[in-house]
């Protein structure tokens, strides 16, 4: 049995679009039919392609089908989720509680306080685990922020596991890659380099696997904002942090008026003065944002959240 065939472009395409895989809650019985359901030709291609590459692969890595116990509940419970994961690390991470907490690869300095924050916060939740999406700013503050408390992380790749990209977190894979008690994931299983449409896709398993979708900071037109598509197609909770000194969060506004719940904090500036946040119109924040106010953006020390 050749369970990467579940992760081949051609095989999975297939398999989501009919939704035959539900009807064999057993991938050994999905196996044995479905070389009914393509070309002869094009089903010895494919079974050779995947067979050579769980021959070649690290051996490091391991395959988790939807009917493996391990599989995610909640994941496998969305639209389309991935009918396998190629996975490094330690997969019973997934069966914590799981949140994720995305944002902007631009993040402000107030968003990465309160980012920090946020994680330290969720800290004292019980068996929480971080899910974030590898990229630079907030995904990237999230997991060392984690790696620091000693919270287990799951980093959803948006391409093949051998990947590290971006290359400016190779340090953070490294952190990753070098504690057991940490993972990778992928729906990649073949060579899949980075590129616009991975991305969304990768977007939908982190809102997948998370009962919880933190929102640091987004510009209206962002990958979070995909995220944040997914997770409300996937009846998810979404929280937003709002801030006047954050640099771009249109997007997290809009979520916010869409009907996301805000997230409320009480900051402290330098000097010992208090800010609690608030939700303000767009109106309102469009003609403050170029304030004196709303540029100092480097004078927040700390950041309380109330959950």
């Amino acid at each position: 049995m050749v369970v990467s065939l579940l992760g081949h472009p051609k095989v999975s395409s297939f398999l989501r679009k009919t939704k035959i895989w539900r009807d064999y809650p057993s991938y050994d019985s999905l196996f044995q039919r479905l070389p009914k359901f393509f070309p002869e030709e094009d089903w010895q291609v494919w079974l050779k392609e995947c067979e050579d590459w769980e021959k070649q692969k690290n051996p490091e890595w391991f395959l988790l089908p939807y009917d493996d116990k391990n599989y995610p509940k909640l994941l496998k419970e969305i639209f389309d989720p991935p009918l396998v994961l190629v996975c490094l690390g330690d997969v019973n991470v997934l069966q914590r509680n799981l949140v994720a907490i995305v944002g902007t690869r631009k993040a402000s300095p107030v968003s990465l306080t309160a980012t920090k924050s946020l994680v330290r916060s969720l800290s004292k939740s019980e068996a929480v685990a971080i899910v974030s999406g590898m990229a630079l700013g907030i995904d990237r503050q999230a997991f060392l922020s984690a790696l620091e408390l000693g919270i287990p992380v799951v980093g959803v790749l948006g391409t093949t596991l051998g990947i590290e990209y971006p290359p400016g977190n190779r340090d953070l894979y490294k952190k990753i890659k070098s504690d057991p008690k940490q993972l990778l994931i992928s729906e990649f299983l073949l060579y899949t380099e980075p590129a616009r449409w991975t991305f969304p896709k990768r977007n939908r398993v982190i809102s997948g696997l998370s009962k919880k979708v933190y929102i640091m900071e987004s510009g209206k037109k962002s990958g979070t904002i995909s995220t944040a598509m997914s997770a409300m197609e996937q009846n998810r909770e979404i929280f937003v942090f709002d801030h006047p000194k954050q640099f771009d969060n249109e997007g997290g506004k809009m979520l916010i008026r869409q009907g996301a719940e805000g997230l409320y904090a009480e900051t402290t500036e330098i000097g010992g003065d208090k800010f609690e946040s608030k939700v303000v119109s767009y109106e309102e924040w469009y003609k403050q944002k170029n304030t004196s106010h709303f540029l100092q953006k480097e004078e927040v020390s700390d950041i309380q959240f109330i959950l």
